[in-house]
């Protein structure tokens, strides 16, 4: 797939173009939910396509804190940084649901790079989606009522792992402890807490064993700055 010049990316056009030129580059494994994919401090020694499933990029600093920095759902390049600068990967890359990775080596990406204008054009505009989701999830969190930051995750959690509907219900076994899901919209857990109370008095939300139902979609959707 090429996407024309005079149009606009967006990120589902350019996923399928990167797709297209890795295609038989590498295989693709299958990681069940809790597998480290690469480690803070490693070698950069490939790139991770994610075809399928949702991944959680985390930085460990001084006294052994914890930063989550992003998530990766289908259709992201990961580790693409280190390898281009030939320095050790920033964070640790972890599968948070069952993922379809192709784990390119170093080399072979290095080397398309190289001789594939299209696919470095990509590989750009990748990175480029990249600035403007930190920058504007630093804007939503500085910015937007905490409510509505959590109903944005938490739709943003079930489009990634591609949840559908069931009886009007959605079904999300949350990959995330509550503590990450705080960190994510720059709340403490006690917040959290009250936060998921209020979507369980309005109806919108329940919560069992680990399991989150979300049983109004379009009331959570009005939390919402994006639709779920």
């Amino acid at each position: 797939m090429i996407i024309p010049d005079n149009k606009s990316v967006t990120f589902e056009a350019l996923c399928e173009a990167i797709q297209g030129l890795i295609t038989g580059l590498a295989p693709s494994h299958i990681y069940p939910a809790t597998i480290e994919l690469y480690r803070q401090g490693s070698p950069a020694d490939e790139v991770y396509f994610i075809h399928k499933g949702l991944a959680k990029l985390v930085r460990m600093e001084g006294e052994g804190h914890e930063l989550i920095i992003d998530l990766r759902p289908r259709g992201w390049l990961i580790g693409t940084a280190a390898v281009i600068s030939k320095q050790e990967q920033p964070v640790t890359a972890t599968t948070l649901s069952e993922c379809v990775v192709q784990r390119i080596p170093a080399e072979v990406f290095n080397s398309l790079l190289r001789t594939n204008p299209q696919f470095s054009l990509h590989v750009h505009q990748m990175h480029s989606h990249e600035a403007i989701d930190h920058i504007t999830h630093m804007a939503r969190n500085s910015c937007l009522p905490a409510q509505e930051r959590l109903a944005d995750l938490l739709c943003e959690l079930a489009h990634a792992l591609e949840l559908s509907p069931s009886s009007g219900e959605i079904i999300l076994r949350l990959p995330l402890k509550n503590w990450e899901l705080a960190q994510l919209i720059a709340v403490t857990p006690e917040y959290l807490c009250r936060l998921l109370k209020k979507l369980q008095q309005d109806g919108i939300v329940r919560q069992k064993k680990g399991v989150m139902i979300i049983k109004d979609v379009e009331k959570l959707s009005h939390y919402a700055t994006d639709v779920c």
